[in-house]
Parts: C-alpha cells; sequence; structure tokens
C-alpha cells in the first residue's frame, strides 16, 4: 500500500502551489515545502492510527487520504483568494480545526 501511495502522490495529485505560482515557481516550491504536507498528513493520521495495530496497510491508506485532504485543502483555498498570508493562514485553521475533529470522533467514546 505505501508503494501504491507513493505512486499516487507523486503521479496523480495535482501540484497543490499551482494556483499560487507560476507553474515552473510552483515545482520548485513544491520540492522545497511539500515536505511540510507529508509531515502534516503524519501527525493528522498519528491522531487515530495505532502502530501496534499491525495493520500498515490502512496506516499507508489513512496517510493518502490525509495528504489528499491537505493538497485540495490548499489548492481549494488558493483558488478563492492570491495573498500569501490569507492562504497560509486560512490552511493552518482549517487543518487546525480538521484534526480537532478527528481527535473528537476517535475520542468520543472513551471517559478520561
Amino acid at each position: 500500500m505505501s508503494i501504491i501511495s507513493l505512486l499516487i502522490r507523486q503521479y496523480f495529485l495535482p501540484n497543490p502551489f499551482i494556483n499560487m505560482f507560476d507553474p515552473n515557481i510552483a515545482t520548485i516550491v513544491n520540492w522545497v515545502f511539500g515536505g511540510i504536507f507529508i509531515f502534516l498528513a503524519y501527525i493528522k493520521t498519528g491522531i487515530w492510527y495505532r502502530r501496534e495495530w499491525k495493520l500498515y496497510w490502512l496506516g499507508s491508506l489513512g496517510f493518502l487520504v490525509n495528504y489528499t485532504i491537505l493538497t485540495y485543502l490548499l489548492i481549494g483555498i488558493s483558488s478563492i483568494t492570491t495573498s500569501i498570508w490569507l492562504i497560509a493562514f486560512l490552511f493552518v485553521l482549517v487543518y487546525i480545526i480538521l484534526c480537532i475533529i478527528v481527535y473528537k470522533i476517535v475520542n468520543a467514546n472513551h471517559s478520561y
């Protein structure tokens, strides 16, 4: 699943920075800042996935879904506005809201 995830991310998902920059610059920006998406998707997946489950394919699938959500979130926000600061603010805001929602769903049945 991790290889399929890598291939989908590399060849089938659009460059999330394409609406903000010239296509050549967007590619360079994606090389430099694209790793942030990997980190953010990993954190979001870690909210609900536990390694001790030994269902590694599920973690890879969840990572791919989260990475795809983040990619299209940035594309959607950047299609509405051209302000880099507003795009960054809205992206971080929506990311935090998504993390809180996932956390609340996962921990809904637990009383601490």
